[in-house]
């Protein structure tokens, strides 16, 4: 069952990587602010057959439903006002980065993309550190050193030249900020709440808010959507509905370690998506930085001593990619 749930895992990497290529597609057709509401409201739909699912087996087997009740209880659950404020502040932070994403993939490849929206993994326990006060371990300095480095390879003009971030890629780069905090939020939020309820409804919530912004701001939307519909179909029921459906039940028989390593993949098959679909091309230079990117991504995640600093004796360290929580732009 393990071997088979890690095949899952790659299935839904392969699945969110491609979902780049659908987001660079779109870009060409409809505002970020129309294709975002539109895609979120879609995914907010596609994930309700996977709740009506989880209810229909606790109806079945009620023992063990009402165990998981239990468990919950004794975790103080967030209900009511206070549900609705969380998630629409997730879902603020979560579709903040998604529109900048696809802002971004206007100017850019899907092939870059995918590896410069990855460093949120690394940015995950940098943040943690300066805004939580998180402990961090050698491997995290390892794998920032390697960013870096990626970075320039990937985004330099020459190996003679200087770093010179262009606008799209910058704008993927500062939304990983977004992510990173998001998954900040999660890991404090997710043992309170149902993780796919609670995904839902900030999609739901980011879709209509977006929705609104989208008829102030954009002009052809609906004939812009319908020039992309397969894209956008692609973005909201397999990159959400399947995607995150896979995820959740993959996690149940895998590694945490090993599952956080197999969703990295997503952005070597953003690459290759981007090669083989869209017919991109990656200089020398631009895949030695995405394999540094890739490096420390999986670096980033490997399990050390914490160091950094302590008050008041030990200090949590930075959380893991809780379940049902991946990159939120794929």
């Amino acid at each position: 069952m393990k071997l088979l749930a890690n095949l899952m895992l790659i299935v839904s990497a392969a699945i969110w990587g491609g979902n780049f290529v659908a987001q660079r597609v779109a870009a060409e057709y409809v505002g970020p602010f129309s294709f975002v509401a539109a895609r979120f409201l879609l995914g907010s739909c596609s994930l309700i057959p996977l709740i009506l699912y989880r209810n229909y087996q606790a109806k079945k087997w009620p023992g063990a439903a009402s165990a998981v009740a239990a468990e919950m209880e004794s975790r103080k659950p967030i209900r009511g006002r206070q549900f609705l404020a969380t998630v629409a502040f997730c879902g603020l932070i979560n579709g903040a980065g998604t529109v900048m994403v696809q802002i971004g993939l206007a100017h850019t490849t899907a092939s870059k993309a995918g590896f410069l929206t990855a460093i949120y993994i690394v940015f995950v326990p940098i943040l943690g550190m300066f805004l939580f006060h998180k402990k961090t371990s050698l491997f995290t300095w390892v794998g920032v050193i390697l960013t870096m480095g990626g970075l320039y390879l990937l985004c330099a003009p020459g190996l003679s030249g200087g770093l010179v971030i262009q606008g799209g890629d910058l704008i993927i780069l500062l939304s990983t900020l977004f992510f990173a905090l998001h998954i900040h939020l999660i890991a404090c939020i997710s043992p309170r709440v149902d993780g796919i309820k609670f995904v839902c409804g900030e999609f739901f919530f980011s879709g209509s808010l977006f929705t609104i912004i989208a008829l102030v701001q954009e002009d052809g939307i609906i004939s812009g959507l319908m020039n992309c519909v397969w894209v956008l179909l692609y973005a909201g029921i397999m990159a959400v509905g399947v995607g995150y459906s896979l995820q959740v039940t993959a996690q149940r028989y895998t590694d945490p370690t090993v599952a956080a390593l197999l969703m990295s993949l997503e952005a070597v098959f953003s690459a290759l998506c981007g090669v083989l679909v869209l017919h991109e091309r990656m200089s020398f230079q631009e895949v030695l930085g995405s394999v540094a990117i890739m490096c420390a991504v999986i670096v980033a995640q490997l399990p050390g001593k914490p160091s950094g600093p302590e008050e008041d004796g030990e200090m949590p360290e930075t959380p893991e990619i809780p379940e049902n929580e991946k990159d939120p732009a794929a």
